[in-house]
């Protein structure tokens, strides 16, 4: 005769061995720090955000959010190393629209964006401001223009390094205005922005929460921004449009994305807590006072708008005849 209790004891046994009852694997996440990558130097607008957010995430679930930044190449290396991690939610990247731009800036990538990562959900939009040292000659776009054009190739530009968004900002500005600048690459945003108050370099295109402490501090002239319109965080400063360059735009844009391997349960449940963290109250504060328009969707949202963003910038640099390095 059969043993009731026994057999209960070995089917409950079973289901713990594949975790089906073990409370162990229905802990609920995150049950430890999760590390989010920062593939850029502290102090750029990807480091802001992601700190911003990052502590809001901490706050929300008992757990640490470890921002970590690890620039250089552009992206690349904190990017890799997020794209050959493990996809179970504690190893997150947070990027900028850079990530679109990479493909058709390299001839080669260790990874690819929409193989290698699965998007969590877009974070926010900023402009760019153009700024300068406040000893620098030019007042406005349109001084910028006539000294380039005066000495083709001498006038020095930071940025984050190829392929960022304060590079194409200005790739866009140099073909708009038909002037040859000299490109200075830093490890991130950050760096670069110093050497423009330094007054190592001449200007940069740098995005708003980098450049507005700065510049409402004195230690840079804003002279322009790069959206169609004017900031209410700025409202003096007039648009790159119309302080000498008309067309121009350029916006920002930022997201969090996860190792290709992860779950799809578990990426619909990061996808609800990032964007629960960006639109709560007090981090949108934060990140309007930073010049930075919180801006969240879907996973698959994400992803076509990555998508649509590469073959764009695609033809606008094959056009620009910018060449893969």
């Amino acid at each position: 005769m059969q043993n009731p209790r026994l057999i209960s004891l070995l089917i409950w046994g079973c289901a713990a061995a594949f975790g089906l009852v073990f409370p162990a694997s229905a802990q609920t996440y995150p049950s430890r720090p999760v590390r989010l990558v920062v593939p850029f130097a502290p102090g750029g607008t990807v480091d802001i955000i992601a700190r911003v957010i990052g502590a809001k995430i901490s706050s929300d679930t008992g757990q640490q959010v470890v921002v970590d930044n690890r620039g250089g190449s552009g992206g690349v290396i904190g990017t890799d190393i997020v794209a050959k991690s493990r996809g179970d939610g504690y190893t997150l990247l947070i990027h900028s629209a850079g990530i679109a731009y990479e493909p058709s800036l390299r001839k080669t990538l260790p990874y690819n964006v929409l193989k290698d990562l699965d998007p969590l959900t877009m974070v926010g939009t900023t402009p760019n401001l153009l700024v300068v040292h406040p000893t620098y000659p030019a007042k406005s776009a349109a001084d910028l223009v006539a000294l380039a054009k005066q000495q083709p190739g001498a006038i020095t530009y930071g940025t984050g390094g190829t392929g960022s968004s304060s590079h194409l900002a200005v790739i866009l500005f140099q073909e708009m205005s038909n002037t040859t600048l000299n490109h200075i690459s830093y490890k991130g945003a950050g760096p670069a922005l110093i050497e423009v108050i330094s007054g190592q370099i001449n200007f940069m295109v740098a995005t708003m929460p980098g450049a507005i402490t700065q510049v409402k501090g004195g230690r840079l002239r804003a002279l322009g921004i790069s959206s169609t319109q004017r900031s209410p965080v700025l409202p003096d400063v007039p648009t790159i449009a119309e302080s000498g360059l008309p067309g121009y735009e350029f916006v920002a844009w930022f997201g969090m994305l996860a190792p290709v391997d992860t779950p799809e349960t578990l990426v619909n449940q990061l996808n609800t807590l990032i964007t629960n963290a960006t639109r709560a109250p007090d981090t949108k504060n934060k990140l309007d006072a930073r010049g930075i328009t919180p801006k969240t969707g879907t996973p698959a949202a994400f992803r076509s708008y990555i998508r649509s963003e590469t073959e764009k910038w695609a033809k606008i640099l094959g056009k620009a005849g910018i060449q893969p390095q």
